[in-house]
């Protein structure tokens, strides 16, 4: 039961934190929405901002498994880079779709709090790494890093796209414009 109880707190905070911000959502704000007792928060996080990190390991988690399995599916490279791009459009037609919770961190604290930042930093990472390492197999090391660069850029802005017009649309249109960059590559 205790396990249900901490994944209880995280899964409140993380639709929080989500919908709101971090700094807008204090830890009575997510007691009272999670019906849980204070000390049963405090008893399996150390502060809001274990909590926090929490929240972006098991996003991280969640997404980087997500798109492995989409990827397994799939040989052909170019494929592959689109089912990315696929996944955040099939992501922004979610109900519960509200913007990046990385994004949201690096915005709220910056990268001088490691603690909470290195979570979003390394998700970044991820993606760009993974991106360039599918791009590899069309065009040199050095072309695919770059545009791995720049197509985690039109996420970016698709994310930020999306959550304004409330739709999956920006997705496609980043997919659009990586594909014009990437057939110049190839």
């Amino acid at each position: 039961m205790r396990a249900n109880k901490r994944q209880l707190v995280v899964d409140k905070a993380t639709e929080l934190f989500s919908k709101h911000g971090f700094q807008a959502v204090g830890v009575d704000w997510i007691i009272d929405d999670s019906g849980v007792a204070r000390m049963t928060l405090y008893r399996h996080f150390s502060g809001k901002d274990d909590l926090i990190r929490e929240v972006l390991l098991q996003r991280y988690a969640l997404i980087v498994g997500s798109i492995e399995a989409r990827l397994q599916e799939l040989q052909i490279p170019e494929e592959r880079v689109k089912a990315i791009f696929d996944w955040y459009g099939d992501w922004f037609a979610t109900p519960e779709f509200a913007g990046c919770l990385f994004e949201r961190a690096l915005a709220e604290f910056g990268t001088e709090y490691p603690t909470i930042s290195g979570v979003a930093i390394q998700y970044r990472e991820k993606m760009t790494s993974w991106m360039a390492e599918l791009l590899e197999e069309l065009m040199p090391a050095s072309d695919a890093q770059h545009l791995g660069d720049v197509f985690m850029m039109l996420l970016d802005g698709a994310t930020v796209n999306a959550r304004a017009a409330n739709a999956p649309t920006p997705a496609l249109q980043a997919w659009a414009a990586a594909e014009v960059l990437l057939r110049s590559k190839v």
